[in-house]
């Protein structure tokens, strides 16, 4: 293997290409300023801040206090070791980490697939945002609205000229919102709330409290961030922003607004040498910093801040109804009463917008992951259904998806999060295993080091434990 290694330094060349073709040689770019590269990390937290930050711990906490806050400290912790590695081999071959893991085996291609699309079928975050829009509105059909939020957003994917800028630019705006108004309910919030954190926090730490359904505290530990599949489009949008060897990818466009970019969905090697590896060093330091600032910063910040809004306004004990948005309505009433009547409808209006942006990345991952599985593996040598094509049509079959599955009416917001999330808790034990597998095959000198070896095979174990224990309690209920 060392023999190989060097064969191929810097790539997954250590697998001797694997069952896809052997990786050409490309020059490494130098690393651009840190504000050029920020972008994947605001995308993948745009999905947990909409789940985790506004629905899930705010409820949690109103039934319990903070002591559940620990765990999204640590599940976004490890998500952030899960983007990095990800990121890591996109940064060294220009690949997605899917493709990675069909060099190991052809075989997880449609098993990929099915575990993408499956869990992201459910259309929980458009059907929570139209029915948050009905509070405001006094009423209206959950299911029409949700149907049109999904066709718009197959709209706006579908006549974007680069889909990853436009992807971007929203998502910018949504965290941009969110912050500020993150910023103003730190004057609502006050200092009392802060000064109990710290203990209730601590006291709670490895406690799952059994006043709150185990489904909602699986969703809040897995969408604490990204969870499932999404961690693994870091990889996407990082060879779409042009991170590291992702510089001589193809961009995803529109076939109908964008004009094509040629190339491949297989990636590219560079030579190890004094020069590449300063540069290197620059990228994964740039990577890191991007990661843990936009995306473990930003959603553990928005998480903490919007639990004290509502340890603060409702109280604990203060909310007795369901795990349903119901909570939310109730928590928005009580601001109005207490503060206005317009912060009632800006604290509504907020999630509702927030909400749909996130479902914007979950079809936006989807499609991606989807069509750059097909074309590396199935459609590799097709010419008429480019990676481009293929994505949009993935698109409108997630549209349809989501749309048929409220039309059998299963609408209930917080139960298709709650299946989403135990679906994407399976996949992300399985990932973690193979991320560890693909990275380690990398040259030694830019592979996973020892100590996140271990942290993956913890969130392995941690994800795996927790998925059969919420099986278990569900089967026991």
């Amino acid at each position: 293997m060392a023999d190989r290694a060097t064969r191929y330094p810097g790539s997954a060349g250590a697998m001797d290409g694997g069952t896809l073709p052997a990786m050409p040689t490309r020059e490494l770019p130098a690393a651009p300023r840190l504000r050029k590269i920020i972008g994947p990390g605001v995308v993948i937290a745009a999905v947990g801040i909409g789940t985790g930050e506004y629905l899930l711990h705010p409820f949690i906490t109103s039934r319990v206090g903070l002591t559940f806050l620990w765990a999204a400290a640590i599940g976004l912790g490890l998500q952030y070791f899960i983007n990095t590695e990800v990121a890591r081999y996109t940064l060294a071959t220009g690949e997605t980490i899917l493709t990675g893991f069909l060099r190991l085996w052809r075989g997880w291609a449609p098993l990929f697939i099915a575990m993408t699309v499956i869990p992201f079928a459910w259309p929980a975050w458009m059907t929570s945002s139209a029915q948050m829009l009905t509070f405001p509105l006094g009423g209206g059909n959950v299911q029409w609205i949700a149907v049109g939020g999904l066709v718009l957003i197959g709209a706006v994917l579908t006549f974007s000229p680069v889909v990853y800028k436009t992807v971007e630019k929203l998502e910018m705006f949504k965290i941009i919102m969110v912050l500020l108004f993150v910023a103003f309910a730190l004057v609502l919030i006050g200092w009392q709330p802060w000064t109990d954190l710290p203990h209730a926090t601590v006291q709670g730490i490895g406690r799952l409290p059994q006043e709150v359904p185990v489904g909602v505290l699986m969703s809040a530990l897995v969408f604490a961030g990204g969870g499932g599949a999404v961690n693994l489009a870091v990889s996407n949008w990082a060879r779409d922003k042009g991170w590291g060897m992702g510089i001589h990818a193809p961009r995803v466009v529109s076939p109908v607004t964008g004009e094509e970019e040629a190339g491949t969905a297989t990636g590219y090697q560079f030579e190890i040498t004094d020069t590449s590896m300063s540069r290197w060093k620059q990228w994964w330091k740039a990577v890191r910093i991007e990661q843990f600032v936009t995306f473990y910063l930003v959603t553990l910040v928005s998480i903490v801040v919007f639990a004290l809004l509502a340890y603060k306004i409702i109280g604990v004990g203060g909310y007795t109804g369901p795990a349903d948005l119901g909570f939310i309505k109730f928590e928005g009433t009580a601001l109005g009463e207490q503060y206005g009547q317009w912060l009632k409808i800006l604290f509504w209006t907020i999630g509702a917008v927030s909400l749909v942006f996130a479902n914007l990345v979950v079809v936006d991952l989807v499609a991606r992951i989807t069509s750059n599985i097909l074309a590396t593996t199935y459609l590799r040598d097709h010419t008429t259904w480019t990676e481009a094509k293929t994505y949009m049509a993935a698109v409108w079959v997630m549209v349809g998806l989501g749309a048929g599955i409220l039309a059998l009416g299963l609408d209930q917001p917080l139960v298709l999060i709650a299946i989403a999330a135990l679906l994407n808790g399976l996949v992300m034990v399985v990932y973690c295993v193979l991320i560890i597998r693909v990275n380690g095959a990398l040259d030694h000198r830019i592979g996973i080091s020892r100590p996140r070896r271990i942290v993956l095979a913890v969130a392995s174990v941690a994800y795996a434990a927790f998925t059969v224990y919420t099986i278990v309690t569900w089967i026991h209920s």
